[in-house]
């Protein structure tokens, strides 16, 4: 017999409650999602801090990577077009 999975709370140890449970179609698949939360409030509050602290992070992460991909690709339609105008000119 297999056991109830328990999703137990990184920060407090307290078994995490359900908040909402939702299925979503995606391609060919549909997944069920499940939103939890710790039943002690402060340590909630601490978590979607901390989440938040991690998402941010993450976004600054990549827009700094698109930022450097596009002045990358400037630097060499730059070079590129110098070159050009070098063999034509």
């Amino acid at each position: 017999m297999q056991k109830p999975y328990k999703n137990i709370c990184f920060r407090c140890g307290k078994e995490r409650i359900i908040i909402k449970v939702w299925k979503e179609k995606i391609g060919n698949s549909v997944v069920e999602n499940t939103e939890t939360a710790c039943p002690d409030k402060e340590c909630q509050k601490a978590t979607e801090k901390d989440i938040k602290k991690q998402k941010d992070k993450r976004l600054q992460l990549e827009k700094r990577k698109r930022d450097s991909l596009r002045d990358r690709k400037r630097a060499v339609n730059k070079k590129n077009s110098k070159e050009v105008n070098r063999k034509h000119g």
